[in-house]
């Protein structure tokens, strides 16, 4: 057996053994087309503080360079590459390269999503 036929195995099994509320957000949330899984791993890795601001400021800023979002943090570029490594296999962000720069934007994805959370939790850090 491949190593990604004993995933998808595992998967399976992983699945067949949830309680129903696992289910009901596979049937009524995601529609059974995204998988739970994935879409928890996605929410995961926005909820790291850096990488929430690294979100934050792609959302506001659209297209940016890796030395900008360093500069922005006040940390090295390469203290940062593990965080938007973790967004870009998230699918929340791209990247291309500009000369010997680095740009990262908000993936389609992300932006379909991603500022309407931030206006969220803007619209109740006002109402506080």
């Amino acid at each position: 057996m491949s190593e990604r036929e004993a995933e998808i195995e595992e998967r399976r099994e992983t699945v067949e053994d949830r309680p129903a509320g696992y289910d009901r957000v596979e049937t009524e949330l995601l529609n059974d087309a995204l998988d739970l899984d994935r879409e928890a791993e996605r929410l995961k890795a926005m909820g790291e503080p850096t990488r929430f601001t690294l979100l934050y400021l792609l959302s506001q800023e659209g297209q940016t360079g890796s030395g900008e979002l360093a500069d922005a943090l006040d940390r090295r570029q390469n203290d940062l590459y593990h965080h938007l490594n973790t967004l870009e296999d998230a699918g929340l962000v791209g990247k291309y390269r500009d000369g010997k720069t680095r740009i990262y934007e908000l993936s389609p994805l992300a932006e379909a999503f991603v500022p309407q959370l931030f206006e969220a939790v803007n619209d109740r850090a006002e109402a506080v």
